[in-house]
Order: C-alpha cells, then structure tokens, then sequence
C-alpha cells in the first residue's frame, strides 16, 4: 500500500497542472458538530472551496417559518466560518400533507401544498449564506411524475427564489448521466471505457438493449426540461464511463440555450462493474479529474468526501466511512495544487 501511494503521488506531482472547472465536493460529512469540524479541516488542506449540501422540506413543519430551519443555518454558518460556499439542493419530497403522491425517492406535492412558503421561510433562514440554489436531485430517474409534473414544481420554486432573492444563482435540478449517456453510446456507438476487466457487452445491454423506450423518454423529458425552465446554470451528474463525459457535456449544452453547466456529482468507479479495491479507485479518479479538466463547465463537484453505505457509489469517498485517509486522497490533493 505505501508503494502504491509512493507511484500515485510521484505520477500526479510530476504531471501538469489542471486547468478546467472548479472542483467542489458533493455533500461532505455535516450532520453534526464532529463532522463538520472533520469537513472544514480536510477541505481547507485540499484547497477545496465549494461544497453541495441538501435540505428536504419533509424534515420540517408543512407550515414552516424561518425558526424551523436553525439545524441547517448552524450545518452552513460552520461550513461558511470555514471558508466554503454553498449550493443547497432542495429535495422534491415534503411532509405528508403537502404530496399527491410518492415513491421511494421523492414526492410529487399538491397543487394546493403551502409550497411557496416553504421556500420563503427557507430563503429568510439562510439565503443570504449560500450562493446558489436548486429544486431535485436526479429528477429525471426519481421523481413521481411527467415532466410536465416537474416543470410546474420547478416555476413554483423558481419564481419565488427569483422573488424574494434574485441574487441567488438558480441551479436546474440535477440531471442523471442516462439522457446524455444514451444519445452518446447509444446512438452515437460510442464504446464506454469501464476499466480493463469491465466487458463492453454487458454495459451496452444495460444501457441500451434492455429498455430503449426508456431512453427515448428521458432524452424527451431532459431536453424539454432544458428548453422551458426557468435557471441560470444547467446541472449533470456524470459517473465512471469517463470516455463519455465530453459527448455528454456537448449534448446537454446544445439544449441549455447557451447557459452554463455545472457537474454538481462527478465520479465512480461502477459499484457492479468494476473492481472496488482503494488502489483501482485512485487509478480511476486520476482519469476523472484529467477528463473533467478538458470540459466545458465552469464547476465539478466530486462525489464524495467519504465513503457512504447509504449511497449507489458507497466506495468513491477519499476516506473511508470511519474517516480514514484511502489512496484517492493523495491524487485528489495532487490535482488540487
């Protein structure tokens, strides 16, 4: 392990340096007092000034008032003591009073649902402490509904972020690889590079063979949700298929009518398709963060700090889930000089 280490430090000190996005992490460790010492610590020794954090309004009150919020302005005024800027990803789930229905990720809320003051009491306990703003993590694979279900929410929440603090960067909500991916592998034929031992025939048959009119539908619903909404800055999550990140990043700019994109998750390797030992993550997150450096946006967001049980990619953190330093660290801290 210590050679190992050796060889990836040597190779990342001696290789230029990155230019590209700015990289952030996406939802560092910040539940309590204990972990978010641990983040604003190992950040500021990574040169990392940007992080992604989440909110739900089904932690709070379906009537909520500014009051509600203290557990998350205390998680923001740490991270903001310790030099970090905010993006909040407000989930699309409520209390049950406020869904016309769910599924295991989100809700879909009533049209009648005190929504709007939800967002008003959220943006008067913190707005001023963050710098940018989104409604729904994944949308497109989580959400209980149509696009047109989405968009609706989406106007409610933009309207009122763009009322009461215009100021706030307004970030679409986070969109999943598939739409991208599938045009680009799919029907584009290109090969997606899941390391040596993945074989190509069973990605392909994940992604494309088994349900196409799925992938027809999410191109459809992304791509509308592109051309409609209302939103300063595009979002997409891109994972372990490094190799298709620049056709994918092209395909999502060619729809957002000329406003930015942001990676708010970036990251890997395929907790199913490759190999889940430290020493393989690091080869591989030196080939995301090379790749990430070539592409148009202007943030990526590395997903994540730590590894999480509770996660699909439980295995990418840059320590372990007991805060132990993995041989990522090192490449990670490399690109970050």
């Amino acid at each position: 392990m210590r050679a190992l280490l050796f060889a990836l430090a040597f190779l990342c000190a001696a290789a230029p340096l990155r230019a590209g996005p700015v990289i952030g992490i996406a939802y560092p460790p910040a539940g309590d007092a204990a972990a978010r010492a641990f983040t604003v610590r190992v950040l500021a020794d990574l040169g990392v000034r940007h992080v992604r954090i989440g909110e739900t309004w089904a932690r709070r009150p379906l009537h909520a008032a500014p009051d509600d919020f203290a557990p998350l302005k205390r998680r923001i005024g740490a991270l903001r003591a310790g030099g970090l800027r905010v993006l909040l990803t407000v989930s699309s789930d409520g209390p049950e009073g406020a869904c016309l229905r769910r599924n295991d990720h989100a809700c879909a809320l009533a049209p009648d649902a005190p929504f709007e003051a939800f967002i008003t009491a959220l943006l008067a306990a913190v707005g001023d402490d963050i710098e940018a703003i989104q409604f729904a993590n994944e949308w497109d694979n989580r959400f209980p509904g149509n696009s047109a279900d989405f968009l609706a929410l989406h106007a409610r929440f933009a309207a009122t972020v763009r009322a009461e603090h215009p100021a706030l960067t307004l970030v679409l909500g986070g969109i999943t690889g598939r739409a991208p991916y599938s045009a680009v592998i799919c029907e584009g034929g290109l090969v997606p590079d899941l390391g040596p031992d993945a074989d190509p025939a069973t990605i392909l048959h994940e992604m494309c063979q088994r349900d196409p009119a799925r992938n027809l539908a999410a191109r459809a619903m992304v791509s509308e949700a592109l051309a409609r909404a209302d939103y300063d800055v595009a979002d997409l999550h891109l994972y372990d298929a490094a190799n298709a990140w620049p056709g994918a990043v092209a395909w999502m700019l060619a729809r957002t009518g000329g406003r930015p994109l942001w990676l708010t998750e970036f990251g890997g390797p395929n907790p199913r398709l490759e190999p889940s030992s430290p020493g393989y993550q690091a080869t591989r997150l030196a080939l995301y963060l090379d790749t990430a450096a070539t592409l148009p946006v202007a943030r990526a967001y590395y997903f994540k700090l730590t590894d999480d049980p509770g996660s699909h990619h439980s295995r990418s953190g840059l320590y372990d889930s007991r805060a132990r330093p993995k041989p990522a660290l090192e490449v990670f801290r490399a690109a970050m000089r």
